[in-house]
């Protein structure tokens, strides 16, 4: 069993948590994540806060502090306590009223005759938007990026580092609202963080003091790591997808029901409107996981430039993305009134992954940046397989229209192509995935599921171009599922994520211990489990 497997079988993750207070569960997050520190082997799996909080500590914050060590044994003293977790270190990049286009934001950052600097927000839709500042008792930090001015001149957007408090109370100057929880995710505090007046010693600033060449390319230099970041997204989408598709096989395999025609119970999973969702997606699963191996061999490659990296880390992103959300869903609503509950995991899974295909991210950029050639797009493989071409026809299909619009920044150009940037890099992932699985072992019927399991999303152009009629796509959808059902106990191991269920459905066993343990109302005075 994994090193991680037997922690998430732990009390700290099986005891359930949904009554408790708000306070309380977010505590309870940073205390399961110091666990995971703790065996520096990530369990990203039973609860989404976790890899949340890796995510920004370990990647986004100690990544970039990694790039200033030299020289700074100050830095070198905080990447170390927060290696050990002994602290706290956020990454404050984002505004209320700047997303994706941070590069306006207007947090700033005044240098001062002594060297010092001034860190401030200049009004409420400025204040750092999202990550987690307020005091949890944990000491923590933040690596903010402001606005730097010198002598009243801009010099570009930089990273500096910032005490929040000491675990209990805000440092001088610095204030943070806590937001409510997202939906049914596992709430981490999200925070509003912003800045009065307050002073930073000359040592905050993280780099050089002087004036970049290019201010543009200085700032998506800084936020380097939110590119391995976006990577790591899609990663996480796929553990959930694993989650997900075991509890409901799990489910739907011991769930009986009697038949109406036969009067034989048979298990629900025997049903087409059962069994479709769930083999499909298993084989988009196993696939897509097959494919991350590759994508990150390309990603570690030294000899590409950080936007390659980028463009495939958003390849990767957007694609996963595409089906995680939907699949989850999907799940949830196979298994009835029990998907609903968030101690079943596929409802809290869901609303954890709309949250991770919002964070980073630039599709737009990068699918108009495939379409002038301005990245590089790894050949199929494969040239005559349909999903090549299928991606080949929705580039070029998009690239007629480009060479015949005058105007690329126009109107006209907006409606039409903006709509359409996303299905450029999806079709690229699917035949990228294709591609993956095949090299990396993954058995044919599940990547002739695969196949299958796509035609939904472009189902005219299936038709029109491959040949292949809208009947005759769901006759094979029905065909290839229907050929695996058998297979179906089996390809639950393939997943190898059962030692991190918390899900009372998955079993019978599991379902009347979780039932004893539930607030109970009879003749006799309220008896309440121990939390």
């Amino acid at each position: 069993m994994q090193t991680t497997a037997a922690l998430a079988q732990s009390p700290l993750f099986q005891d359930p948590i949904e009554e408790l207070p708000l306070f309380q569960r977010i505590k309870l997050s940073y205390t399961r994540v110091r666990a995971v520190a703790e065996l520096f082997n990530p369990i990203l799996l039973v609860d989404g806060s976790i890899g949340t909080f890796l995510a920004i500590q370990y990647n986004l914050c100690i990544g970039t502090l990694a790039n200033f060590v030299e020289g700074r044994p100050d830095i070198e003293k905080v990447i170390s306590e927060a290696l050990d977790y002994r602290i706290l270190i956020q990454f404050c990049l984002t505004e209320i009223d700047h997303g994706l286009n941070a590069i306006n934001i207007e947090t700033s950052a005044t240098l001062q005759s002594n060297g010092e600097f001034l860190l401030h927000t200049p009004h409420s839709g400025a204040a750092k938007y999202m990550p987690p500042t307020c005091p949890l008792g944990i000491p923590s930090f933040a690596i903010i990026f402001a606005r730097l001015i010198v002598g009243g001149e801009n010099y570009g957007i930089r990273p500096f580092l910032v005490k929040l408090h000491d675990g209990f109370k805000m440092d001088s100057g610095i204030t943070s609202r806590l937001l409510p929880p997202r939906g049914t995710s596992r709430p981490i505090g999200h925070s509003l963080a912003s800045f009065n007046q307050v002073r930073l010693p000359p040592s905050a600033l993280l780099g050089k003091l002087e004036k970049p060449h290019n201010i543009r390319e200085c700032f998506f230099q800084s936020i380097q790591r939110v590119v391995s970041g976006t990577l790591s997204m899609g990663a996480l989408g796929i553990s959930s997808l694993k989650l997900g598709c075991y509890v409901a096989t799990a489910y739907s395999l011991r769930r009986e029901v009697l038949d109406a025609s036969t009067r034989v119970m048979r298990p629900i999973s025997s049903f087409s409107t059962q069994y479709i969702p769930l083999l499909s997606s298993i084989a988009r699963t196993l696939v897509f996981s097959a494919w991350s191996q590759d994508v990150y061999e390309r990603f570690v490659d030294q000899n590409i430039s950080l936007t390659q990296k980028h463009f495939i880390a958003s390849v990767f992103k957007t694609t996963i993305f595409r089906h995680t959300p939907e699949i989850l869903l999907q799940l949830g609503d196979r298994c009835g009134a029990q998907g609903l509950f968030a101690v079943n995991q596929l409802s809290v899974l869901h609303a954890e992954s709309r949250g991770a295909a919002i964070a980073e991210g630039d599709i737009l950029g990068f699918a108009i940046d495939t379409l002038r050639g301005r990245v590089k797009v790894y050949k199929p493989k494969f040239p005559d397989h349909l999903l090549a071409k299928h991606e080949d026809s929705v580039i070029n299909e998009l690239r007629l229209f480009l060479a015949q619009d005058s105007d690329h920044r126009g109107a006209e150009t907006e409606r039409m192509l903006l709509p359409q940037c996303r299905g450029v890099l999806e079709a690229i992932g699917h035949r990228w995935a294709y591609e993956a699985a095949l090299e990396r072992g993954v058995s044919q019927p599940i990547i002739d599921l695969f196949v299958a399991s796509l035609f939904n999303l472009d189902a005219a152009w299936y038709a029109e171009n491959g040949g292949i009629t809208r009947w005759k796509q769901k006759v094979l959808l029905v065909e290839r599922t229907t050929a695996l059902y058998e297979d179906l106990p089996g390809l639950l191991k393939l997943l190898d994520v059962e030692g991190y269920i918390t899900a009372p459905i998955v079993s019978k066993e599991r379902w009347e211990k979780y039932t004893l343990e539930l607030p109970c109302y009879t003749t006799e005075p309220l008896k309440r489990a121990k939390l």
